[in-house]
């Protein structure tokens, strides 16, 4: 699936909106090792880029080395993130549906679809172009210029790099903030689920949350980011009589499988970074009834587990969240990347240690066994530094 070249070509600008960047720090997403594994559902193919093969990476900080001629809001040499998200603007297309409500992660043209102009055929036409962008784990890659935030100067690469799994987390709270009294669980403690627990801090700082995660640093970590309480690995049946426990929540016992969290008390949302059947399953069992299901993690294989008639006894509400966008929050509209690179910068210390591993490109197979065995490395976020 994956080939590691030494001759690849340093990428040229081939419209005018786009601008080169070199990469100087590139975070390896839990999605590349699933592509890596080809675990994949046949509906993420709908995402997949035209172009290939390319080389992969979305998590990125790089500096500017060439703009297109029709590029005003950033220069060269400036320090920028990428987001994956190619939308109809960054294009020069008349915003689709979904843009035109700020839906950037639903814009029609990452499916290949664009305005129907002459400008659409200028890319090939409808059917080729479009999917999710990438090219981090290249020391050159090309992206449209809408696509590029600048970093503050005061901002490591190393905190900006997390930039983009940030805003993940803070497009699911911000699009589904819990109430002031609320208790929200976060399942998993990865670096989504981490960035999940500092967002829904940011947006409802006296909202009770609770994470459950497998390992002491990631506890640590959590509890420094905002959760009141993180449940270390335990059994099934510990884990849920912990969170009953912890939001006075009722359980009870089926005449058959596992017991379910019933009734108007215990989590009232829960967010879940990891996207099994088995962690859907158990937010089904412990989200109180006519509580929330917020589904941001996509382990991406096929889900035959989880009881979803429990939906239906329980009146739950499962949404999903995808990637970012725009966000409303304090009344006004804000780009995620923008916020979250605000939020970085005013507060380091909280994000400080969380990419726990550098590697230079090269030693890649070190960098993704390390990435792939998280209890044995202790890695939270591991990186390729190009400066090596």
């Amino acid at each position: 699936m994956i080939e590691y070249r030494t001759d690849w070509e340093i990428p040229e600008i081939s419209h005018s909106n786009q601008i080169q960047v070199k990469s100087r720090l590139s975070g390896i997403c839990t999605s590349d090792l699933h592509q890596i594994d080809v675990n994949l559902p046949y509906s993420a193919t709908i995402l997949a880029k035209k172009i290939n093969p390319i080389p992969m990476e979305h998590e990125v900080v790089g500096e500017i080395t060439q703009i297109g001629e029709d590029v005003e809001s950033l220069e060269i040499g400036d320090r920028v993130v990428h987001s994956p998200v190619a939308y109809c603007e960054a294009y020069g297309f008349e915003p689709c549906p979904s843009c035109q409500h700020g839906h950037h992660e639903s814009c029609y043209a990452i499916v290949e679809v664009g305005d129907g102009s002459n400008l659409e055929e200028s890319y090939g036409g409808r059917g080729r172009f479009g999917g999710f962008s990438g090219g981090g784990f290249s020391e050159y890659f090309v992206g449209f210029a809408k696509q590029f935030t600048n970093v503050p100067d005061s901002l490591p690469d190393e905190l900006a790099v997390l930039s983009e799994p940030f805003a993940v987390g803070l497009h699911a709270a911000a699009k589904n903030p819990p109430d002031t009294n609320d208790t929200a669980v976060v399942i998993g403690a990865g670096i989504i689920g981490l960035m999940i627990v500092a967002a829904v801090r940011h947006i409802a700082p006296d909202c009770r949350i609770i994470t459950l995660a497998r390992y002491p640093f990631q506890a640590e970590a959590a509890k420094r980011l905002g959760s009141h309480e993180v449940i270390m690995e335990a059994t099934r049946d510990e884990t849920y009589g912990l969170v009953a426990e912890l939001t006075e929540g009722t359980l009870l016992k089926p005449r058959l499988g596992q017991r379910i969290l019933y009734g108007n008390t215990g989590p009232d949302i829960i967010y879940d970074s990891i996207g099994t059947g088995a962690t859907l399953d158990d937010a089904l069992h412990l989200v109180r009834s006519n509580g929330r299901i917020i589904a941001v993690g996509m382990a991406f294989s096929e889900m035959k587990k989880p009881d979803w008639a429990i939906q239906i006894y329980k009146e739950i509400s499962v949404i999903g969240s995808m990637m970012h966008g725009v966000e409303t929050m304090d009344g006004e509209e804000v780009e995620s990347m923008e916020k979250v690179l605000e939020i970085l910068n005013a507060n380091q210390s909280m994000f400080e240690g969380l990419v726990t591993h550098k590697y230079a490109i090269d030693d890649y197979k070190s960098a993704f066994q390390t990435s792939s065995h998280k209890g044995k490395t202790g890695a939270i976020k591991v990186a390729f530094d190009f400066s090596q």
